[in-house]
């Protein structure tokens, strides 16, 4: 029998360059869909976080950047898959370092210049206002303030044609400290991605420690940095995406040391996660030729991307490109909040994941628009697209829910009654079956917390629920008080039922 998957991942979803490298990928490995899928999406992220923006219907405008995780054990294929999908953004950010030191030499020489000429052009002004102190001729002191006048604005001159700064492409912030990241922003290049295929050193390290820092560049705030030894500096409108691979373990372990703060702070909840199904034992290849045509027509979409933002950049770009929703999109957005809204109510489906939740339209927003650019497409993010990037946060959302939902709480009746079915079950396991079993003996000899004096209301509460269900009966025989188990319930041995007595 099939049994149908009730989260199926919506591979048809994706844009259809990312879709057939996905499935590309699949074919040639095995690996599983869902992993590959989100190493897909990681890199696009952080390609086009740098050139758009989205206006999210209600007006405000968000980054584009996403904060993913997926859990797998080893051998998933994490490292792999990390690396092929990853490799555009390495290659551009390494092509982009030969570029620099091929021409820093003509760029010292030119700061050179400028530097000589300013000092030329501050040493003059010193003289002719030395000159202009030991001057006592009115006529010269006009003629030397008219000078200085002609050499004030060369001085403005040239610092307007101030050599522009080799700007050094940085994308991948891995082995960090906060100050380092935020420092690399300001200075550097304004787009980061924290990428790693085994994340538990990241995790354990400093750049994951200032947990709130990380929540503000995920919305896109402005920080300020107060040194002591060097200048203070504000970072301002930074983009920060991240993409790692955990196994479970770990992040357990992370989680049970840092649960609170990890997640009361919304840390956990900004992240889609993705829980794959094993695909061990289920990857027979063969010496079939791979072919690798939509990877690299992934590839090649990622370096365009990255490409025109460097051109932007290098050309002056003062703001991003703000994506806008159609109006049929918008009411998508709207009726997808409000469902995620109805479903907070206590008891309800997302009632105990409603930090995720509170995330998730966000989300939205920003998956529509990076597949809207991502196909190059012009105008308003349309309601299609919007549609797509909805069932791929639907699917993030019961993954989330499978994963970090607290577990319903059983009420101490319930507990306790099962814990007594428990103990009688035992007890006549041990005994061949025997039937009969004395209250006396549960009072002195049964769970725990239901023994003696003090468990005797709770006690005798499950032993009337046990009763009322029908698997046990109470009955007196003389002044003793026994308790009869039910054969259909109990391992009671019926053979010997006649030749027991109590």
């Amino acid at each position: 029998m099939r049994i149908p998957n009730p989260n199926p991942f919506p591979i048809d979803n994706f844009p259809l360059i990312m879709k057939n490298a996905i499935l590309e990928v699949q074919t040639n490995a095995g690996f599983p869909i869902p992993l590959i899928a989100v190493s897909a999406l990681g890199p696009v992220a952080a390609a086009c976080q740098n050139l758009i923006d989205v206006e999210l219907p209600i007006g405000s405008v968000s980054p584009t950047s996403l904060f993913l995780l997926i859990i797998a054990e080893s051998g998933e294929g994490k490292t792999p898959v990390d690396r092929l999908f990853a490799k555009s953004l390495r290659d551009f950010e390494e092509n982009e370092a030969k570029k620099l030191q091929a021409v820093i030499p003509k760029l010292k020489a030119q700061r050179e210049s400028w530097e000589i000429q300013r000092r030329e052009i501050l040493r003059a002004i010193k003289i002719n206002r030395k000159n202009a102190l030991r001057q006592n001729d009115p006529e010269e002191n006009d003629l030397l303030d008219k000078e200085f006048e002609q050499l004030q604005q060369s001085l403005e001159d040239h610092l307007a044609n101030e050599p522009k700064r080799a700007r050094r492409v940085k994308i991948f912030h891995n082995d960090t400290t906060p100050a380092k990241m935020l420092s690399d922003l300001h200075e550097v290049w304004l787009s980061a991605y924290l990428n790693s295929d085994e994340a538990g050193s990241i995790f354990r390290s400093r750049a994951m420690a200032d947990r709130g820092m990380i929540n503000q560049l995920w919305d896109g705030a402005t920080l300020t940095v107060d040194r002591i030894s060097a200048p203070s500096f504000q970072v301002k409108d930074a983009r920060l995406s991240i993409s790692l691979a955990v196994q479970s373990g770990v992040l357990r372990d992370f989680l049970n040391d840092r649960a609170t703060d990890f997640r009361s702070i919304g840390a956990l909840a900004r992240y889609l996660v993705a829980c794959p199904v094993s695909t061990k034992g289920t990857r027979i290849l063969d010496d079939r030729p791979q072919f690798t045509e939509h990877l690299t027509a992934y590839q090649q979409r990622i370096t365009a991307i990255l490409e025109h933002d460097k051109l932007e950049m290098d050309n002056g770009r003062k703001e991003r490109k703000v994506l806008i929703f159609s109006l049929d999109a918008k009411k998508y957005w709207f009726d997808f909040k409000n469902s995620i809204e109805l479903d907070l109510i206590p008891g309800r489906y997302l009632s105990d994941i409603d930090d995720f939740a509170s995330k998730i339209t966000t989300n939205l927003a920003r998956i529509a628009a990076l597949f809207h650019h991502f196909e190059g497409h012009e105008g308003d993010i349309s309601l299609e697209t919007i549609s797509r990037a909805g069932a791929l946060c639907n699917w993030f959302i019961h993954q989330f829910k499978s994963l970090f939902s607290s577990l319903p709480e059983i009420p101490q009746e319930v507990a306790d009654t099962y814990e007594m079915e428990r103990f009688l079950w035992d007890w006549c396991s041990r005994h061949q079956g025997h039937s009969y079993i004395l209250r006396s003996l549960v009072s002195q000899y049964g769970p725990n917390r239901l023994r003696g004096a003090s468990g005797k209301g709770r006690r005798a509460y499950a032993l009337d629920q046990l009763a009322m269900q029908g698997k046990i009966w109470l009955e007196f025989h003389g002044k003793k008080s026994w308790i009869r188990l039910n054969p259909q319930y109990f391992p009671v041995n019926v053979a010997l039922l006649q030749y027991q007595s109590y």
